[in-house]
C-alpha cells in the first residue's frame, strides 16, 4: 500500500458513528439547517450494537405512581450512585415523548389489547416502563432511524474507519478516516464534530467486538477528559452453549418471567437478591452467577441454566421470538428446555465527559450515546441506554449545528491528516517477519482482561494486567506487523490500527479499577467487597496534558437527588442496589 492523496470533506457538523445515536444526531443537526456528513466504519443500520438490542426503551407513562423521579432514582441506585445527576434527569424526563418520534420515522411497537404500549419490567426498575419491539427493539428502531436519515437526504460515508481527530489551537474542527471498503483517506472538515462511536466492551471478549474504544481514545487525544472507565458491565446472560449461538440473551428472558437455575435446578438468585430474584441488578446477577460456578453448582460447559420452558409456549413464541428461533434453529427448543448462559461483557459505563447540552471539555467536540459517559454511573439498567442515546443524540445534534452556525467553516488541519496517512501506510508496509501479528496478541488481551478485569476483580490481578499492557505498549506496539497487503477491505490492517485504542483504554480501566478502593456497581473486588460513601463517592477521570496522560478525582454533584433521599440504599454498604 502506497501513500494515497487525502480527500477533504466539508460539512458544518460531522458525525462519527453508524447507530442510533448517530443517527439521532444526524437528524437533529439536520433539522436545524446543518449541512452534515455522518462518517461510520460499518454501515449506517447495521453496523454498531443498536440493531442487536433487544430488551427495550424505560420511559415512565403508564403506571401509577412512576415519574420521572422514580425513574431516576433507580437509575441512580442501580449506578451507585456514580451518575451526573443532571444527564439523569434530563433523560428521564425527556424519553417518554421519544416512541411517538420513532413511530413518526416508521417503528413498530408492541401495544396491548387496549390500544396502550406494552411494557416490560426489567432490573433494577421498580416499574413495568420499558416500552419494546419483541425481543428486537434495537433493530426495530435502527429501520426507523436509518429511513429517516436516508429521507432527508443526509451524507453518509459508509466504511470509513475514524482514527484521529483533527485539532487547531485546542478546537476540534474535523477527523481522519481510514476507507476499510476502498483503501483510501479522508479529511473530514467541521467546526462540530459528533462523537458517537459506541465504547469500549470489544476490548473484553464481548458479543458485540466492534465496540473497540476508538471515540474513547480520539477524545482523550484531542483534549477531552474520561470518567468511569472501570466499570464494565456484564451481561449476565450470554449465551454460551451450543457453542455456534452467540450473543446476549435478551434480559427480556427473563423479564417475562424466565428462571436461572444452577446444577441442582435451584433458583439461587434466592440466596443473593431473595426480594428482586432474576431482576435484580446486572452487576449483582453477573456476580452470583460467576459465584456459582466457582462454587461447581455450573452447568455442564462452564455456564449457567436459564429456562422459559414453565411460561406458556405461546409467550414464548410471540414475546422472545428472535431467541426461540435463534435456538431453535440449533436444535435447541426453549419451550422445552433450558440453556446454558454465562455473563459476557456488554457496555462499558465510562466514557467522555459531556455537559447537559453534549459537549465535551474540549471546544468543538460533542458525543452522544455509548461513548459518552454520566449517565449510567457504575452500572446500567437494562433499557436505559435506547433512550439515552435517543434523548442525547437529539441535544448533541442541536448543540453542534447551532455551534457550527456560530463558528462558521472549519479550516480543517492538513499537517496533521497528513501525519495520520503516514502513520498507517507505515504500519501496512512494514515487514511482517519478525514482526508482532495482530491476531494473536488481541486474543491473548481479551482473555487476560476477562481474567484480570471481569466481574470478579482482585488488587493482584489488577496489578498483573497493568503489568501486561506496559509491556505490550513498549515492546509490542512498535512492532505490530500487518501480513495482509490488500488495499481493500484490509480487516488486519483495521485490527492493527485499533491495537492502539485498546491498550490506551485497558491501561485507563485498570489504573481506575486499582485506585477504586472499593467495591460499587461494575467494579466488584473480592480483596474489597464493600461499598465506601465517604471516601469513593467521586469519579475518576483521565485527560492528557502535554502528551502525558493524567488521571483525577472529580467529587460527584448530587443536587437533584442527594443520597440521603433514598435511606435504604444510603445506609447500606453494600456494592450494589
Amino acid at each position: 500500500m502506497s501513500v494515497q492523496p487525502v480527500q477533504v470533506l466539508e460539512a458544518d457538523v460531522l458525525v462519527v458513528g453508524g447507530g442510533a445515536a448517530a443517527c439521532m444526531a444526524a437528524i437533529s443537526a439536520d433539522a436545524e439547517g446543518a449541512s452534515v456528513l455522518v462518517v461510520d466504519k460499518g454501515q449506517l443500520g447495521k453496523s454498531g450494537c443498536s440493531p442487536n438490542a433487544h430488551g427495550g426503551m424505560a420511559m415512565h407513562h403508564k403506571l401509577p405512581g412512576d415519574s420521572w423521579r422514580v425513574h431516576m432514582e433507580d437509575t441512580l441506585m442501580g449506578g451507585g450512585f456514580m451518575n451526573d445527576q443532571e444527564l439523569v434527569r434530563i433523560m428521564c424526563q425527556e424519553a417518554p415523548r421519544f416512541i411517538r418520534r420513532l413511530e413518526e420515522f416508521g417503528s413498530l411497537f408492541d401495544r396491548d389489547p387496549d390500544g396502550t404500549y406494552s411494557v416490560r419490567k426489567f432490573g433494577g426498575h421498580r416499574y413495568a416502563r420499558s416500552v419494546f419491539s419483541g425481543d428486537e427493539t434495537g433493530h426495530e428502531m435502527m429501520i426507523g432511524l436509518r429511513r429517516e436519515v436516508l429521507r432527508r437526504g443526509i451524507h453518509v460515508l459508509d466504511e470509513v474507519m475514524a482514527t484521529r481527530l483533527l485539532t487547531r489551537d485546542g478546537t476540534v474542527v474535523g477527523a481522519f478516516g481510514w476507507g476499510v471498503g476502498d483503501g483510501g483517506f479522508y479529511e473530514a472538515r467541521a467546526p462540530s464534530v459528533v462523537l458517537a462511536t459506541a465504547d469500549a466492551a470489544g476490548i473484553w471478549p464481548s458479543a458485540s467486538e466492534r465496540q473497540r474504544g476508538d471515540g474513547f481514545v480520539m477524545a482523550l487525544e484531542a483534549g477531552a477528559e474520561l470518567l468511569d472507565l472501570e466499570f464494565i458491565q456484564y451481561h449476565p446472560t450470554h449465551a454460551w452453549w451450543p457453542f455456534g449461538v452467540r450473543g446476549s440473551v435478551s434480559e427480556s428472558f427473563r423479564s417475562e418471567g424466565g428462571h436461572l437455575l444452577n446444577a441442582a435446578g435451584e433458583r439461587f438468585m434466592a440466596w443473593y437478591d431473595p426480594e428482586k430474584m432474576e431482576l435484580a441488578t446486572r452487576d449483582r446477577v453477573s456476580v452470583a452467577i460467576m459465584e456459582e460456578i466457582r462454587a461447581g453448582r455450573g452447568a455442564p460447559h462452564g455456564g449457567i441454566f436459564a429456562s422459559v420452558a414453565h411460561l406458556p409456549a405461546e409467550q414464548v413464541e410471540q414475546r422472545l421470538r428472535v431467541i426461540f428461533r435463534k435456538y431453535l434453529s440449533y436444535g435447541y427448543d426453549i419451550r422445552k428446555e433450558p440453556i446454558e448462559v454465562r455473563p459476557r461483557p456488554h457496555y462499558h459505563c465510562g466514557g467522555v465527559r459531556i455537559t447537559a447540552q453534549g459537549a465535551a471539555t474540549v471546544p468543538g467536540l460533542f458525543a452522544a450515546g455509548a461513548v459518552a459517559a454520566g449517565v449510567h454511573g457504575a452500572n446500567r439498567l437494562g433499557t436505559n441506554a435506547l433512550v439515552d442515546i435517543l434523548v442525547f443524540g437529539e441535544i448533541t445534534g442541536r448543540s453542534a449545528a447551532r455551534r457550527a452556525a456560530q463558528a462558521g467553516p472549519s479550516p480543517g488541519n492538513p499537517m496533521q491528516a497528513a501525519e495520520e496517512a503516514q502513520r498507517i501506510d507505515e504500519l501496512a508496509n512494514r515487514p511482517f517477519d519478525g514482526g508482532v501479528p495482530v491476531p494473536p496478541l488481541r486474543r491473548r488481551h481479551i482473555e487476560l482482561m476477562d481474567q484480570h478485569m471481569g466481574v470478579i476483580r482482585t488488587g493482584t490481578g489488577m496489578r498483573a494486567m497493568l503489568k501486561e499492557v506496559e509491556r505490550a505498549k513498549g515492546e509490542d506496539l512498535p512492532r505490530l506487523a500487518i501480513r495482509d497487503k490488500a488495499r481493500r477491505y484490509n480487516y488486519e490492517l483495521r485490527d492493527g490500527l485499533e491495537v492502539h485504542f485498546r491498550l490506551a483504554v485497558e491501561e485507563m480501566a485498570a489504573r481506575a479499577a486499582l485506585l477504586r478502593t472499593e467495591s460499587r456497581g461494575c467494579h466488584y473486588r473480592e480483596d474489597l467487597p464493600r461499598r465506601n460513601d465517604g471516601g469513593w463517592l467521586k469519579n475518576i477521570g483521565f485527560v492528557m496534558r502535554d502528551g502525558r496522560l493524567e488521571m483525577f478525582t472529580r467529587d460527584l454533584k448530587t443536587d437533584v437527588i442527594p443520597l440521603e433521599a433514598l435511606p435504604e440504599y444510603a445506609h447500606s454498604d453494600s456494592p450494589w442496589h
